[in-house]
């Protein structure tokens, strides 16, 4: 008697020295090892385990101790949670505890834990002799009676079921146990809001920054692979009007990682889908979420990826604002970390808003600042235009007026030569209006573009012809060559004439006597291409970076002698703009000019 009461006290207190170190521990790992140890030791098992229930709801082997060959049998061995509940069913209740007598165990349960002879000698006819198929549980529980997982033991030291007071202190363990893991995950849940909340307040810091779409993944990436607690990492943003597609990618390992093509268009997909329904998505070994976002194409590649990447599961969540996905964020976790929590899942779901909204006033603020500049460069050409046409004007008016008061004063002396001048200068005034009217026509966005089908090659040589006496008159060769069954253009008839008319007419006007002009159109691949080459003035590379302004007439002193508006070149550009074509230009000053019109042929 006095023996037992002995081993209650040392039991007694080690058991609350355990308790208290048990207490004290975050690591689930180490406390199981800690219970199993302390439940071998003090209440005289051979064998001693806990098995946890994993999010399938089954039970799984996490810790065992007392032997080695237990060990290597026991770990990781799964339990269905049907077969755990039948052994409850037919289990003798001691307590908290569940026994189950060799030949009671239902169908689907172990038969026995350890393939071990081992049996302590007992008294023959003993009652309470312990057979090795004999099974033990002490299940234990939440604060609200979920079941967390059992303490099991085996094979007694004694050769004898346990008695009253090894019952109590294995029912002790069993509800410390509950008791600590309900503490740990407490303080694990803690944890985990302190750190995923630190994440969001500090991404959303980052979001209302004054930063351009790129700045915003960069700095962004560091906190969101912090608070997630990812291996791997690709935060991406989609290209928007005015930026382009941009990546930042970490590794936990602190190595490269390349983000394959075939995963980056599963993401944008995956993005879009669940930004719509507002949820993440994840990909594990054995399970996929939402399954009705996923398709199996985009399952495989991921789980292929994953399995390259040494990483066990993905998660994506979107970034976006109001109806639109700008980017996603994508994390990956390796074998050992555990699986993403519902607390992670939201957090990324608010990182991603919190993303999507930065990069929506980012991209608000960039075209706010576009506008703004169009807006002042508008107002600068607008002056520009009121001042160059009152010089245009001004000039011509002048020597209209001059001439009518010369025509006044001697009507007969200077009457024939003041009104060629007048003429001349009236012209003048009608060829500026004329260009005006039509630079007007011709930038205004809302005006479609004509679907009539063009003929540019007989369009061209009207041209060619209508030029060739002024060409003739100034001795310039003036020649012209077209490709049989030249493709069609779509666009206005009259625009197009009216662009090669400017390339002809300044091509005629800028080469000296005794100079040539070529005219050619021809198919190139899927263009009509027209060149109009010339030998005359050519023009200096300064003079080409603005020879499509309005009014640009050249800095050449010869070029200047030529009459013009300046308004030719800018007409041409804008007509051949709209009908989906390109001017280039190669010159040099001196040596001549070669102009090619290129526009998409039916």
């Amino acid at each position: 008697m006095r023996d037992g009461v002995v081993w209650e006290v040392l039991a007694l207190s080690r058991l609350t020295e355990l308790m208290n170190r048990v207490s004290a521990q975050d690591d689930l790992s180490i406390l199981f090892d800690m219970v199993v140890d302390g439940a071998a030791d003090v209440v005289g098992f051979k064998v001693a385990a806990i098995s946890v229930v994993v999010p399938s709801g089954d039970v799984e082997v996490v810790a065992v101790a007392g032997d080695d060959d237990a060990r290597t049998e026991l770990l990781g061995r799964r339990t269905p949670r049907p077969v755990l509940e039948a052994e409850f069913a037919v289990a003798e209740r001691w307590g908290s505890l569940r026994f189950v007598p060799a030949g009671e165990l239902p169908d689907g349960s172990a038969e026995g834990w350890v393939s071990s002879d081992w049996t302590a000698p007992t008294p023959a006819g003993d009652p309470d002799a312990w057979n090795p198929e004999d099974t033990l549980i002490a299940p234990f529980f939440d604060a609200v009676g979920e079941l967390l997982g059992i303490l099991s033991v085996d094979l007694p030291l004694s050769g004898r079921r346990p008695d009253m007071t090894q019952r109590a202190v294995l029912e002790l363990f069993a509800n410390q146990t509950g008791i600590a893991i309900s503490a740990a995950r407490q303080r694990h849940a803690l944890s985990e809001r302190v750190r995923l909340g630190e994440a969001v307040q500090t991404v959303a810091r980052i979001a209302q920054e004054d930063l351009d779409p790129a700045r915003v993944v960069d700095v962004a990436a560091v906190p969101i692979a912090a608070g997630l607690a990812s291996a791997g990492l690709w935060l991406r943003a989609f290209a928007g009007e005015d930026d382009d597609e941009r990546e930042s990618v970490s590794a936990r390992s602190g190595e490269r990682v390349q983000t394959p093509v075939s995963l980056v268009a599963i993401a944008r997909r995956m993005a879009a889908r669940c930004w719509k329904a507002g949820v993440v998505a994840v990909v594990d070994v054995g399970h996929v979420e939402p399954v009705l976002l996923w398709d199996d194409d985009d399952v495989a590649q991921v789980r292929v990826f994953l399995a390259d990447a040494g990483a066990r599961s993905l998660l994506i969540a979107p970034m976006g604002s109001g109806s639109s996905c700008f980017g996603y964020i994508a994390c990956t976790r390796g074998p050992e970390d555990p699986d993403w929590t519902q607390a992670e899942a939201q957090a990324a779901l608010e990182m991603g808003r919190d993303l999507g909204r930065a990069i929506r006033n980012a991209r608000l603020y960039a075209v706010e600042r576009r506008v703004a500049a169009e807006l002042r460069e508008a107002d600068r050409s607008k002056t520009q235009l009121f001042s160059t046409v009152s010089h245009e004007l001004k000039n011509p008016l002048a020597s209209i007026v001059g001439h009518v008061e010369l025509m006044r004063q001697e009507p007969e002396a200077n009457g024939d030569w003041s009104l060629g001048v007048i003429e001349r200068n009236t012209e003048r005034l009608q060829s500026l209006v004329d260009d005006l009217l039509t630079l007007s026509r011709v930038s205004d966005p809302d005006r479609d573009v004509p679907e009539a089908e063009v003929d540019l090659g007989e369009v061209s040589r009207d041209v060619v012809d209508m030029f060739r006496p002024r060409a003739d008159t100034q001795q310039v060769s003036l020649t012209f060559d077209l490709e049989e069954r030249l493709p069609l253009v779509r666009g206005s008839a009259g625009d197009l004439e009216r662009v090669v008319q400017n390339l002809v007419s300044n091509a005629v006007k800028f080469t000296p006597p005794g100079g040539k002009v070529a005219v050619s159109v021809a198919s190139r691949r899927d263009r009509v291409v027209l060149e109009c080459i010339d030998d005359g003035l050519g023009i200096s590379p300064e003079d080409q970076e603005s020879l499509f302004t309005e009014f640009f007439r050249g800095t050449n002193p010869e070029t200047l002698q030529v009459p013009g508006t300046g308004l030719g070149l800018s007409i041409a550009q804008r007509v051949v703009t709209r009908h989906g074509g390109r001017i280039d230009v190669e010159s040099e000053l001196g040596r001549g000019t070669s102009i090619t019109l290129l526009l998409p042929a039916l």
